[in-house]
């Protein structure tokens, strides 16, 4: 096995300027790799994995007998820079993903979101959150209702993806009818055994021709694991600050209000 990886490795190498060129970019020690290629020793598992995402290829085609593996990268050529880095992206995206998944159990629910809104200045955005964990992640839709559906109204979806990193919560969200608008959202963690509520800071861009990039304060309004959603969505709309349908602690989350010292806009913790 360990002269098949070696043979497969010099083969992957020889399509770059250098071996030396190749421990650089992989940020790997060269006598070291040099054992690899001499058939002398097997990398680790994680060495294994990194190696793989720089030739774009995955561990048992690296394993493959040399005869096959020389067809395989004959029909399929090794990654190029691009494809490098768009594959480094990935794997750690999905490490990312995969580790916040048993923090995030606790989080999943519907929730009102109230944030004051970006086309609409002076009033509160309230829309409905579902967290909801898949296979391989913890993702989220978000239903916004502006004005009265079949009267001149409209609604707006976001599809995303939560993630933990840090002690914090991060919602990455693409509007899904129009899809010219990503939302960012890094909220505080509860730090309760129930969860009644989050806050933090969202940016997105306005609606407007301008279509100027915009932050806000915003705060997440726990309703339960289920809910009548077509009821709660009665509740959705643009509202003044004052109404009550937007809750006074969800106000003061949303005040605007950050450290008088600091000149940036911070989130009011929850």
């Amino acid at each position: 096995m360990s002269r098949d990886l070696s043979e497969n490795l010099r083969l992957l190498c020889s399509y770059h300027t250098s071996i030396a060129e190749v421990c650089r970019q992989l940020g790997a020690n060269r006598s070291q790799f040099n054992r690899y290629l001499n058939g002398q020793t097997l990398p680790s598992l994680r060495v294994m994995r990194k190696i793989c995402d720089f030739f774009g290829v995955e561990e048992a085609e690296l394993l493959m007998p040399h005869a096959q593996f020389r067809e395989l990268i004959r029909l399929k050529p090794p990654s190029g820079p691009t494809d490098i880095e768009r594959n480094q992206l990935r794997r750690i995206s999905e490490d990312v993903l995969a580790a916040s998944l048993p923090k995030l159990d606790a989080y999943a629910g519907y929730y009102f979101t109230y944030y004051n809104s970006m086309s609409h200045p002076g009033r509160v955005l309230k829309g409905l959150t579902k967290i909801y964990p898949t296979a391989h992640s913890m993702n989220l839709k978000t239903l916004e209702v502006i004005g009265r559906r079949g009267r001149g109204g409209f609604t707006c979806k976001y599809q995303g993806s939560c993630f933990m990193l840090g002690d914090r919560l991060f919602i990455t969200a693409m509007e899904m009818l129009t899809r010219n608008e990503v939302i960012q959202i890094i909220l505080y963690p509860s730090y309760t055994h129930r969860i009644r509520h989050l806050s933090g800071i969202m940016s997105g861009v306005s609606a407007h021709a301008t279509r100027a990039p915009a932050a806000t304060q915003i705060a997440m309004e726990f309703l339960g694991p289920r809910i009548d959603r077509r009821g709660a969505l009665e509740y959705c709309g643009l509202f003044a600050p004052d109404d009550p349908q937007v809750p006074p602690n969800m106000r003061a989350m949303i005040s605007g209000q950050s450290d008088p010292t600091s000149h940036l806009l911070m989130a009011a913790p929850g």
